[in-house]
């Protein structure tokens, strides 16, 4: 008896997994346009912000300054009418000159300010003429003044003046349309005088002192002084008094000191500190002594002290450079980052395997017809049949229409209509036009080919 053994049945062949979906990228089309709006935004914004003149450069608004953002013309226009322009580097010691009368106290940069000196304004005599230029929302607000910003541009623009304010009137349209003053407050005691640009310069009292508000710093300003009517206007504004007591302030103030001196107490109010005179609200004085002097008080703002004193190396490059090299550094970032999505230029490669012609011709037929692309796989195939028929007829490849129509037409005894759809004009609508189209071009080749035998 002799055993046989028995061979494991083969293993039922598994059905091939159905191949995964594509991911759709559809969202890319949607996000890509609006990450690039997006993008340039921001670095238009990044730009402007970096390329806006610096209040606290030493240039910005500076009589003695040739910068484009400075006003050393402004200060020469006004020499030349017989002006006397007195420069001053503490708010204080613009206060003090300005309370001996018949002057105008220039602040270009009441945003540096301190708050308490701003209040002090109304503490000046009636014949001094205080301009104050482009000053913000929360500066107006904290120097208690009876006005406020109500709406802001991105830039100036030229306005007419609608008013008859004689420096505006004799100025006429002017570029000083960027802040925009609301109108006073009725219970400050206040009185608007003047209200020209459609609200952008604005005059009013502040007891007994004259305040004019001016919305934009181009008609002081070097670059901008000679644009529309910006040096007429600004020269108006200045020449008011025989003498301009010009702040040239570029670093926060500190708070006023305090003198607790009985003494004083009958003395009128003097600008550089705060007095035991009778109670201001607009002053909230100490109960007790004098609080701790700070130790950059006595900094005239020339420099010298760490603690006012600006870098100076900042202020040796022109604002654009910074602006480029930022713009440089994010276009760096970005090659670097596409860049890094491929290491150097693409390889070429041995092939792991032989893949037959039929198989591609094969795959690209199943890929056209999941697209649906009847008319480019036509198309294909005309220009595949034009190509072999140049060649069997001894023609050159760039041969125009007329004459490839006119030698296949010949040599395949066809008429040079027929020809010339099945080359060129054929546009199936459905799979069947398709194979027909096809079947056109195979009958064409074959019959120039047995012609050509």
């Amino acid at each position: 008896m002799t055993a046989t053994a028995t061979l494991p049945a083969p293993a039922a062949p598994t059905p091939d997994a159905p191949p995964p979906k594509p991911r759709s990228r559809r969202w890319i089309r949607l996000v890509l346009p609006t990450g690039v709006v997006i993008f340039i935004v921001l670095v238009s914004a990044l730009a402007y912000a970096l390329q806006q003149p610096d209040p606290k450069n030493r240039a910005y608004l500076s009589p003695t300054s040739h910068r484009g953002f400075a006003a050393d013309r402004l200060a020469g226009l006004l020499s030349q009418r017989g002006v006397k322009i007195e420069r001053v580097t503490r708010t204080s010691d613009a206060l003090v000159s300005a309370q001996s009368g018949d002057a105008t106290l220039f602040i270009p940069t009441p945003n540096l300010v301190h708050p308490f000196y701003l209040r002090m304004l109304k503490l000046l005599p009636a014949t001094t003429k205080v301009v104050l230029v482009d000053p913000s929302d929360s500066t107006l607000a904290n120097g208690r003044l009876p006005i406020a910003v109500y709406d802001r541009n991105l830039v100036a623009h030229a306005a007419a003046p609608g008013c008859d304010f004689p420096a505006a009137r004799d100025a006429g349209i002017a570029g000083v349309g960027r802040s925009v003053y609301t109108d006073l407050d009725p219970s400050a005691g206040s009185e608007e005088l003047h209200r020209c640009y459609g609200g952008s310069l604005v005059e009013f009292t502040r007891e007994q002192t004259a305040i004019t508000v001016v919305g934009a710093a181009d008609p002081f300003r070097n670059d901008r002084i000679g644009e529309h009517g910006n040096q007429r206007l600004a020269v108006g504004l200045l020449s008011r008094s025989p003498r301009v007591v010009w702040l040239d302030l570029h670093r926060r103030d500190q708070q006023p000191g305090y003198v607790n001196d009985p003494a004083l107490a009958g003395q009128p109010a003097a600008p550089p500190s705060l007095g035991p005179g009778s109670p201001d609200p607009d002053f909230p004085l100490p109960p007790t002594g004098p609080p701790r002097r700070r130790a950059n008080d006595n900094d005239d703002g020339d420099g010298g002290s760490p603690g006012g004193a600006s870098n100076p190396l900042w202020s040796a490059f022109p604002p654009w450079l910074f602006a480029a090299i930022a713009l440089l550094g994010l276009a760096a970032v970005l090659l670097a980052l596409a860049r890094g999505r491929r290491l150097g230029a693409p390889v070429a490669e041995p092939l792991p395997v032989t893949v037959r012609a039929k198989e591609t011709v094969e795959g690209r037929g199943r890929l056209y017809q999941r697209a649906k692309a009847r008319a480019p796989a036509l198309r294909t195939l005309q220009a595949a049949a034009r190509e072999r028929l140049a060649h069997l007829l001894d023609l050159p490849p760039t041969v125009d229409r007329t004459t490839l129509v006119a030698a296949v037409s010949q040599a395949a005894g066809w008429t040079a209509e027929d020809v010339d759809r099945t080359l060129f004009h054929d546009e199936p609508e459905n799979d069947e036009a398709m194979v027909a189209a096809a079947v056109r071009l195979e009958t064409l080749l074959a019959a120039v080919t047995r012609r050509q035998a």
